[in-house]
């Protein structure tokens, strides 16, 4: 008996042996099992990449993105473990391995963000009460829905609206400041005296510019703002040459006074003479430091500065220096970049004319035609069509076919330089040709046919 019983006791021994065995096993199995299906899956890098969120992990798994799991759509990551999802402006992240055990969630991510902002409009130069609107360049990942925001640090010499138009109220600077995101731009706004506002047509009572107005220091700010108006239309373009002839007729706050160029006489191959009746230079000639750009081996009465009295050969007399009719459009082209050369205005076959410049149009056809456009000339005058004698340039068409001419003229009723405004009678009873500078000029730069802003 002794024997069976510890026969039964070595068995029950060796049963539970294994059931342990077994047992242990199965916990080792399913601690295996359970550490393999809970394994964590780890975001190693995101980043936005050709209109995408790409999020990479550390293993296989799936992710979403969303503001919770209720019916998401996971993407399952490809062989470089890496999701690859459409872009939204923010949401959770939510990554789940093989086994669809969630393993992590970052909340609150933004996918959108601001790369740049950039100001292209340049400095900008007010007359008081005048106007400018600010051009910008944005640069931004995703979808950004928030604004740009627009502040002056001196709102009593420039204001902007949340539109970006910048309203001067005194002289003086101010800096403007676009907010963008965390990024940020900002341009320096001068608003001055020296130039009157943008007005919808020539103001017949403007002053004539008399010696000694400006200084050095005043020549040179007017020359800075007179080459950002050129630049901003474009340099050596045909837009640039409007933006010069609409900047000395209407901006400029003196009339230019008529002066017969001290050069030709009268002869096709005169003299060339800088200065007198003509100026061959970049800027305005309101100040003795411009001497510095005459050559003195090219003068006749002169140097004086426009507006200073000289010795006017053609009418034998002393006058205010200044432009005549080809001086003004001259000094117009060389301020966008060109040199047209030492030409004056009159049509004949042996003298080249400012009307040689481009393909001689007549003007009753162009304008019918529509094909006259900003930054031609045109020839006419006393001459005739044949003849010629005048020259001129188109600076403005309005909606109302209305062609606004910046010319230099030397009659009792409109003398110096201006912008006239002709109607089709008016403007065929002095003008024949329509001189196309399609040629001259190469390219248009950012021009448009209307006259200031309508």
């Amino acid at each position: 008996m002794d024997e069976k019983f510890q026969q039964e006791q070595l068995d029950l021994k060796q049963k539970l042996k294994k059931s342990l065995l077994v047992t242990c096993l199965v916990l080792l199995f399913c601690g295996l099992l359970y550490d393999r299906i809970t394994q964590k899956v780890n975001i190693t890098d995101q980043y936005i990449e050709n209109g995408s969120i790409v999020v990479v992990l550390d293993g296989e798994g799936q992710c979403f993105i969303g503001d919770g799991m209720e019916n998401a759509e996971w993407v399952i990551s490809d062989e470089n473990n890496t999701c690859v999802m459409p872009l939204v402006s923010k949401g959770n992240i939510y990554i789940r391995n093989r086994y669809r055990h969630l393993c992590q969630v970052l909340e609150d991510q933004k996918f959108s963000y601001v790369e740049n902002i950039e100001i292209t409009s340049g400095d900008v130069y007010l007359a008081l009460e005048g106007s400018e609107k600010i051009v910008y360049d944005a640069a931004y990942t995703g979808v950004v829905d928030e604004p740009v925001v627009f502040s002056s640090d001196n709102e009593q010499v420039a204001t902007v609206d949340q539109d970006g138009t910048i309203r001067a109220v005194y002289a003086g600077t101010a800096n403007i400041t676009a907010v963008y995101g965390d990024k940020s731009d900002s341009v320096e706004v001068v608003v001055t005296d020296l130039i009157t506002a943008m007005a919808p047509e020539f103001d017949m009572s403007k002053p004539f510019l008399s010696c000694g107005v400006f200084s050095k220091e005043d020549n040179d700010l007017l020359d800075e703002i007179l080459f950002s108006r050129v630049e901003k239309a474009g340099y050596q373009t045909r837009a640039g040459a409007v933006a010069a002839g609409r900047f000395l007729a209407m901006e400029f706050p003196y009339r230019i006074n008529y002066f017969t160029e001290n050069g030709r006489l009268g002869s096709c191959r005169g003299n060339y003479i800088d200065g007198e009746g003509r100026y061959y230079h970049r800027g305005l000639y309101l100040d003795p430091s411009r001497f510095e750009n005459i050559n003195m081996d090219y003068t006749m009465s002169g140097p004086q500065p426009w507006g200073c009295t000289m010795y006017e050969y053609s009418w034998n007399r002393h006058a205010a220096n200044g432009l005549d009719c080809s001086g003004s459009i001259t000094w117009i082209l060389v301020q966008a970049g060109f040199d047209p050369g030492d030409i004056g205005a009159g049509i004949t076959p042996w003298c080249p004319a400012m009307a040689d410049l481009g393909e001689r149009i007549w003007l009753a056809d162009a304008y019918d035609n529509g094909t006259l456009k900003v930054g031609d000339l045109l020839s006419g005058g006393d001459g005739g069509p044949s003849g010629g004698g005048h020259i001129a340039m188109c600076v403005g068409i309005d909606k109302d076919n209305y062609v606004y001419v910046a010319e230099e003229l030397g009659y009792h009723d409109y003398w110096g330089f201006m912008i006239r405004k002709y109607d089709r009678a008016g403007l065929l009873h002095y003008f024949y040709w329509q001189v196309d500078m399609d040629e001259f000029y190469g390219a248009d730069g950012n021009l448009t046919n209307y006259w200031i802003e309508e």
